[in-house]
Formats: structure tokens, sequence, C-alpha cells
């Protein structure tokens, strides 16, 4: 008969599942602080929170595919208003103000791109650490650590 999870029988199961799900710190710390091992911590996240890990890392990647539509709809209006005052510039002979528009379009042109990629960025990276929390948690299933 295998033995009960020792983090299900945990006073504070709660408290220990969300920060496994969320990823705010390593097994041995929260071994030392909740008096478990990295071990045990281990297999109940694989074993009991793999369903809970991969649906807030899907929740994560979507909130950050919103957030460059989002940046990418911010641009397109920009590049719109820019291109209104210097068309609208152009009909009134104000070329002063077409100078000002195109400016200002390319300064938030520059910076929308800059914090597209920033968040582009971020689902890259992601994906490269769920990659390699995928091939750590199958070593430990097959127990390839070196002691």
């Amino acid at each position: 008969m295998s033995r009960k999870c020792g983090v299900c029988s945990h006073p504070d199961r709660a408290d220990i599942d969300s920060v496994l799900i969320e990823g705010g710190a390593s097994f041995r710390v929260l071994a030392q602080k909740y008096l478990l091992s990295a071990d045990s911590l281990a297999r109940h996240r694989r074993n009991h929170l793999a369903q809970e890990a991969e649906a807030k890392g899907i929740e994560r990647g979507a909130d950050l595919l919103a957030r460059i539509r989002t940046a990418e709809e911010k641009l397109s209006g920009y590049e719109r208003i820019a291109v209104n005052l210097a068309t609208q510039g152009v009909k009134q002979g104000d070329f002063p103000l077409v100078l000002r528009a195109l400016a200002e379009a390319r300064r938030s042109a520059v910076e929308s791109r800059m914090r597209l990629w920033d968040l582009e960025l971020r689902i890259v990276e992601t994906r490269e650490i769920a990659v390699r929390l995928e091939e750590i948690e199958r070593r430990i299933g097959e127990d390839q650590w070196v002691r």
C-alpha cells in the first residue's frame, strides 16, 4: 500500500499549493519553510497539481497575448491619429503641425513596438521555462538525478 501524500495532509496545504502553482519559491525553500522534503513537494506538484499548474501557465500566456493585442490596437489608434493630424496639417498648409504629428507618431510607434517586443520575449521565456520544467519533472519521474 502506498503512503499518503505528506503535502495533501499538511495543515498549510492551500498555501503550499498556491506557491507550487504560481512558482514563487524553490522546492528547497518550501521544504524548509513547511518542514517537508523537496522530493515530496515535487511529487505532490507532479501528481496532484499538474493540471492546475498547466492551466495557470495557459492563463498567463493568454494574459500576455491579450496585452499584446491591446498594445497593437493602441499602436494602430496612435498611427491613425497621427496620419489624420498630418493630413489635416497638409490640407491647411500647417507644416509645423505635420512635422509634430509625424514626430509624435514615430515616438509612439517606437515605444509601442518596444513594449510588444518585451511582451513577446516574456512569452518565449515562459515557453522555455515550461519546457525545462517538463524535462525536470520527467527526470524526477525516472529518478535520473545524479546524487
